[in-house]
């Protein structure tokens, strides 16, 4: 079977749960778990595994790439998706996605890709049997990061978040299944097991280093601006100090005529007793 092929007949399934994401997010209501769509979702994705051959590794990344159009496509008519889709056209997933499986050494995937115990997964989380074979599929899109959980019934939650910065992330109903976006930058913790953690976002080190610099460049932001303003300002107080030194100037002169025209003039009195 070709990598067309797979994607064609999996179409259906992939725009149906791509609509599901878009709907329960704009809503913020629990993801519509239809059994039937999360079902052939999971066999969508679980099919083979890419580690077989160079034609399985091939297909594997023709339905994540399909799906990641797919969610872009339903994102991208919802008002309060639409940001998270922003110029998917250029390049539907521009942006990596750095991983920690129980809070070890990160890996660097990108678009869509399946978190689970299954040996299909793209990120394996052996040793744990409360962790689903297909617990969650993290997609990563221009705006933000998505991760649904068609499967668990509410297994998968955050547990801890560090925000990029004060924007409001939308995020599906935490009762059932669910559908919450993540900011690219934004470091979370994700349980998906009763001894299983993911951590989506970059490392703690880049993170504090980022948040530095971001400072750093905002306190020179403000002092050019104050300098802009301080260099706006200097010729209209010049002006000022020019005015008010003109007009002190014509005072004296006016000061000085009049003591002068005084002393001119004497009294009748003055001018007999001269006489």
């Amino acid at each position: 079977q070709t990598a067309e092929t797979l994607v064609h007949e999996h179409a259906p399934v992939l725009r149906a749960a791509a609509e599901a994401m878009a709907e329960s997010l704009s809503a913020g209501t629990q993801l519509n778990a239809n059994p039937a769509l999360a079902e052939a979702l999971r066999e969508a994705f679980l099919a083979e595994n890419a580690a077989a051959s160079d034609a399985a590794e091939q297909r594997c990344l023709a339905l994540r790439k399909a799906f990641v159009v797919e969610v872009c496509k339903a994102f991208a008519g919802v008002p309060e998706c639409a940001a998270l889709a922003a110029c998917w056209e250029f390049d539907p997933s521009p942006e990596k996605v750095r991983l920690e499986l129980r809070g070890t050494a990160g890996r660097t995937l990108r678009g869509a890709f399946t978190v689970g115990r299954a040996p299909e997964c793209d990120v394996q989380a052996f040793g744990d049997c409360t962790v689903l074979p297909l617990q969650c599929i993290v997609v990563s899109l221009p705006g933000g990061i998505v991760v649904v959980d068609f499967w668990s019934g509410g297994g998968t939650h955050v547990t801890w978040r560090r925000p990029s910065g004060e924007l409001a992330s939308p995020v599906s109903s935490p009762a059932q299944h669910i559908a919450l976006t993540v900011e690219h930058g934004e470091r979370v913790v994700i349980s998906i097991g009763s001894r299983t953690t993911i951590t989506i976002g970059p490392k703690d080190r880049w993170w504090a280093t980022s948040r530095r610099t971001a400072a750093a460049a905002a306190l020179k932001a403000d002092i050019v601006a104050k300098a802009k303003v301080a260099a706006m300002d200097a010729p209209r107080a010049r002006s000022r100090s020019r005015s008010s030194g003109k007009s002190t100037s014509m005072g004296s002169l006016f000061s000085d005529e009049r003591s002068r025209s005084s002393s001119r003039c004497h009294s009748p009195a003055q001018m007999q007793t001269a006489a």
